[in-house]
């Protein structure tokens, strides 16, 4: 009698998996199911860690100290006669470099602002509050910034900040491209830790970084010579901005830029400006006088590619004072 040896069972694994006795196109198939499959969770992994993972890691950490910023009944210690003295003391118990709190009303900025030493600029760029590195960073001052406004270097404080796809950190501030959206935040919070602060925007423009298509302006000015140096760098900033606004200005005000990268050309900004609430003013904006800017002062650049005609301007505050083209200054 003829003795036969029963077929061994393939396992499952051989559905999947290249097999002894694969015909090659069988082997070939299942090679690139697996490469695609492999694709597949990787991709959905990286997904997952930058769509949901690490915006949640941001929230809860913003979260945290929200709390502590904004918690109520703080308890003053001797000498301090405003709670926020207390509350950025508890801040800095965790980062002796947070030096600020900003929040506009109705977004989702409600941050604390760090500075680091001259020596590292930027370090913040990509670390949070914690010194932790995320993609987020931080918001974070000018290095060079003062607080104390009787010092050098405080009359124009700049917070530098990413414009995240998903809205966070600075990204909102790119909707001050339109004049509805002004209109419902024209005002926001700054506090340091010298003072509280409520601030007026008066002018959003955009400008270059790139030499390719213009002449940048400089406005990373932290210090002015003199009320005609300050004047005159409003004026150039007035006169870029997107929209006419209330908003007054004296040579002894303080101000704010909020700087973040912008897509109209590359390497381009979105600068939004404001000005310090003085003591005893109302700290509300009459909105129904803004109006888009029919003169708005563009990069050259922005004209090669937008199109347009570069409109011109008196080259000083002075000149535009003596031929009646400013009405923004402060009576």
């Amino acid at each position: 009698m003829a003795k036969y040896q029963a077929k061994q069972k393939r396992p499952w694994i051989a559905a999947v998996l290249p097999w002894k006795g694969d015909r090659a196109g069988e082997t070939i198939r299942k090679i690139i199911f697996i490469v695609a499959l492999i694709t597949f969770l990787v991709t959905g992994g990286i997904l997952l860690w930058e769509m949901v993972i690490q915006p949640a890691i941001v929230d809860r950490n913003a979260n945290r100290v929200q709390q502590i910023y904004h918690a109520q009944n703080v308890e003053l210690q001797n000498g301090e006669n405003d709670d926020y003295l207390q509350r950025f003391r508890e801040l800095q118990s965790i980062n002796p470099d947070i030096k600020g709190w900003m929040r506009i009303p109705d977004t989702i900025i409600d941050y604390p602002v760090l500075q680091s030493s001259q020596d590292d600029p930027e370090h913040y760029l990509y670390l949070d509050y914690e010194e932790k590195y995320s993609k987020y960073g931080s918001l974070f001052f000018d290095a060079r910034n003062n607080f104390d406004l009787s010092a050098p270097n405080s009359q124009s404080l700049i917070v530098y900040g990413h414009s995240m796809n998903d809205g966070r950190m600075f990204g909102s501030l790119l909707q001050y491209g339109g004049l509805d959206y002004y209109k419902e935040h024209p005002t926001f919070e700054l506090d340091t830790v010298h003072s509280r602060g409520k601030w007026k925007i008066f002018s959003v423009f955009k400008t270059n970084t790139l030499y390719s298509h213009g002449e940048p302006f400089q406005y990373l000015r932290t210090g002015f010579a003199n009320d005609s140096d300050f004047m005159n760098f409003v004026y150039q900033i007035r006169i870029r901005s997107l929209f006419q606004t209330d908003v007054d200005i004296a040579p002894g005000d303080q101000i704010v830029l909020l700087s973040t990268c912008s897509y109209e050309l590359d390497d381009f900004r979105t600068v939004i400006v404001a000005r310090k609430v003085r003591e005893g003013e109302e700290s509300s904006v009459d909105v129904s006088k803004a109006s888009w800017n029919p003169t708005v002062l563009y990069p050259d650049g922005w004209y090669s590619v937008k199109g347009g005609t570069k409109p011109q301007h008196p080259d000083t505050f002075e000149e535009a004072l003596q031929q009646n083209r400013i009405n923004w200054l402060a009576s």
